[in-house]
């Protein structure tokens, strides 16, 4: 009996140490899992988390990043949403502002628990939702119907409207106004038949911090804070000398200051006081309108419908931030040559392709085939020239219709040049132009073809050849 208990002892001690064994392990692997936990948790989000929208609603494009990194005063970002309710893509975008920048922090606050908070930067208006940005004594709020882009176009065809997210471009944009400095002035004339400037671009120059301002030259000269003069696509010249008012004196009186003009024509209609004033910076049109000879330089079945190469300018920061690997279009455009100058320093922007000719004779032409008399290119249909004397610097589109809503719809390359090139020519350093990002994947389309073929595949075929392989095995097995 003696014997027996002592055994049993030696059992009871050994299942206890086993026990006792397996009871350590398990508490290291889950201190090893709490500890692993933490430190995952501790390293930043852009390296833990996958942004797996096709749309990207989670990343941060290349201009936003730049805006974060190059900033040097601290932006405090506060979200107004009930604790709960927070909008993810919101709250995850601000994560991946303040992970690329320490001198961005968001807070979230809640009006039910802070009612007055958003009063002290007049935003007691704003929208649960809503977005106030704030850097030293300045702040931006955006309400939260800012951040989202609605499109009823075709709701009276489908009854359906689409909705983009456009916080990223708001946001950034917001973050540069407050923290790039003083902000610049632009006017635009308009007195003369002008093309009135586009929602769109309107939008990206004041992102830019460019203020935009109307300017009657019949009634007022060029104020003293003009950091930018728009002349969009004049139907009429610029009066001269023996008029009521010389524009043009004013005009060159801007320019011998170190002024900075951004200027978009159509050869339909005749400026030669305009075009003796580009000729004084070597630049000067080309006769007729350009056909493009190259079908990857034109829109299919267009030819006059121009997508030019950007160029690599040297003398000019016009196309720094732009994305050149975006098309811009040019609809019925006009060549300008470039001549050596004194004192000008001159080169294009935008050009056509070898194979392109102009049609002499413009807009009465009767067909785009190269004709007996046609000039051969390749041409600059955008060029930038500067005095070097007086500093002043001019940006010549020669294509009135560059700033088009219809045209942004297909190629919105076309506003991020423009933005390019004010923003270059007032002074700005970089382009802040961020497209709304689509809420919903794009639905995929089958042929019925590849739909027939597929159905045949996954229906038929594969259980067929699964069904062969199984019975081949129980045959294989059956007989061993």
């Amino acid at each position: 009996m003696k014997f027996l208990k002592s055994k049993k002892s030696a059992s009871d001690g050994k299942v206890f140490r086993s026990g006792l064994y397996s009871a350590a392990i398990t508490a290291a692997v889950i201190a090893a899992v709490v500890l692993l936990n933490l430190l995952v948790r501790a390293i930043p989000s852009k390296y833990t988390e996958f942004d797996l929208s096709e749309a990207g609603l989670y990343t941060l494009g290349d201009s936003s990043k730049q805006v974060a990194r190059e900033l040097s005063q601290d932006v405090t970002i506060y979200y107004l949403c009930e604790t709960g309710n927070e909008d993810q893509i919101i709250s995850k975008l601000l994560d991946k502002y303040a992970a690329e920048s320490s001198h961005i922090t968001w807070e979230l606050k809640d009006p039910a628990v802070y009612p007055t908070f958003a009063a002290q930067y007049g935003a007691q208006e704003a929208s649960s939702g809503s977005v106030i940005l704030v850097s030293g004594d300045q702040n931006v709020v955006l309400d939260a119907s800012d951040l989202y882009d609605y499109d009823y176009s075709d709701y009276y065809t489908t009854g359906t409207y689409s909705v983009t997210f456009a916080g990223e471009n708001e946001i950034t944009s917001a973050i540069y106004r407050l923290t790039s400095g003083e902000q610049k002035h632009a006017y635009y004339t308009t007195n003369h038949g002008e093309q009135t400037l586009t929602d769109t671009l309107t939008d990206a120059l004041e992102s830019q911090n460019l203020s935009l301002t109307a300017l009657n030259l019949l009634s007022s000269g060029i104020p003293e804070d003009c950091d930018l003069l728009i002349i969009n696509n004049p139907a009429q010249d610029l009066a001269s000398a023996g008029s009521l008012v010389d524009e043009m004196r004013l005009l060159r009186s801007y320019l011998s200051s170190g002024g900075k003009v951004l200027l978009l024509t159509d050869s339909y209609y005749n400026t030669p006081n305009l075009d003796a004033l580009m000729a004084e910076f070597g630049l000067t049109r080309t006769e007729g309108l350009v056909v493009e000879g190259d079908a990857n330089h034109s829109m299919n079945g267009y030819p006059y419908y121009l997508l030019p190469d950007y160029t690599s300018p040297t003398e000019t920061t016009a196309l720094d931030g732009v994305d050149t690997s975006r098309h811009v279009l040019l609809q019925m455009a006009q060549g300008i040559t470039l001549t050596e100058t004194d004192n000008i320093v001159s080169e294009a922007l935008l050009t056509t392709s070898n194979s392109a000719y102009s049609k002499t004779a413009g807009y009465e032409m009767v067909t785009a085939d190269k004709e007996d008399g046609d000039l051969d290119g390749p041409f600059a249909l955008a060029a930038y020239a500067r005095n070097e004397t007086t500093e002043a610097e001019v940006i010549w589109v020669n294509c009135g219709n560059m700033d088009n809503e219809a045209a942004y719809q297909v190629v919105p390359g076309n506003c991020t040049f423009l933005q390019g090139c004010a923003a270059s020519l007032a002074g700005q350093v970089s382009t802040v132009l961020i497209d709304s990002k689509a809420l919903e994947a794009a639905p995929i389309s089958v042929s019925s073809s590849v739909s027939a073929v597929l159905g045949l595949t996954f229906i038929v075929i594969l259980p067929a050849a699964l069904l062969a392989v199984g019975a081949v095995v129980v045959v294989l097995r059956r007989r061993k």
